[in-house]
């Protein structure tokens, strides 16, 4: 009894070994055959690339250990496109060279030793003038249609939420300081503020709130000498308004100040 369960345990062990054995060989081959696989990337140079959708110039280059290599052949759906027999392995073409549709791009790769390795294949869809013409334009009405949602948007808040809800008592001060992304003037009531970083960027400006009139409007940054002179002028009007406003002398004249405008 005793010598069976001896001989048992040493299978076990044995097989423990063998098992551990095959895992190291698989990973050790699996990792150098990684080592010695190739690929091919496609990279734009100019023109048009929707996904799988391009047209236009492009460079196909091969990926791998180019001190292995020594010639790679750049295949078209399994047609020779050209033998390169230095470093880099690289071809530039241009799609409407090949025909519009589908197109299966990959490489024959011969090293040195003498072996042939083919690479996966990219699939790619070579689209015409027309189509890309089409595309484009879907795509820029895709944009466009996003901005005008926000501007409506934007127009609804302002409408709803933000009517009426100006900066009653705020006062613009000589001098102030406008944050990081300085200051801009009101078009609508030439008080100055800060541009705020939730601001709407347009390419020719920013649909930005006024801080004084509650006003949405489109700003571009001012030039601290343009802020000095509009600080200035809304102050000496603002000095003019308050010395137009008469001055209560009694409850009953106090009273009849709400009847003035701008108190």
């Amino acid at each position: 009894m005793e010598v069976i369960v001896k001989k048992s345990i040493k299978n076990k062990f044995l097989y423990s070994w063998m098992i551990l054995a095959v895992l190291f060989f698989s990973i050790t081959f699996s990792v150098y055959g990684q080592g010695n696989e190739y690929t091919v990337h496609l990279r734009r140079d100019f023109g048009y690339g929707g996904g799988s959708n391009i047209r236009g110039t492009f460079t196909i280059i091969l990926v791998g250990q180019d001190d292995q290599v020594e010639s790679a052949t750049f295949l078209m759906d399994g047609n020779p496109m050209i033998v390169v027999q230095e470093v880099p392995f690289k071809y530039q073409f241009h799609t409407d060279a090949y025909g519009f549709g589908d197109h299966f791009l990959s490489a024959q790769v011969t090293l040195e030793d003498g072996s042939v390795e083919v690479t996966p294949a990219l699939q790619y869809n070579f689209v015409s003038p027309e189509a890309e013409r089409e595309q484009v334009v879907t795509i820029l009405v895709a944009i466009g249609s996003v901005i005008l949602i926000t501007l409506v948007i934007f127009g609804v808040v302002q409408a709803i939420f933000l009517k009426d809800r100006t900066r009653h008592g705020k006062r613009p001060v000589e001098g102030q300081h406008y944050g990081l992304l300085g200051g801009t003037i009101c078009p609508k009531c030439g008080c100055p503020f800060s541009r705020h970083i939730w601001a709407l960027n347009l390419v020719v400006g920013r649909l930005d709130r006024c801080e004084y009139c509650g006003k949405w409007v489109m700003t571009t940054r001012a030039t601290p000498e343009a802020l000095r002179e509009a600080e200035s002028m809304q102050i000496a009007n603002l000095a003019e308004v308050d010395n137009e406003i008469p001055i209560p002398e009694s409850k009953e004249d106090l009273d009849q100040t709400r009847y003035i405008d701008h108190i």
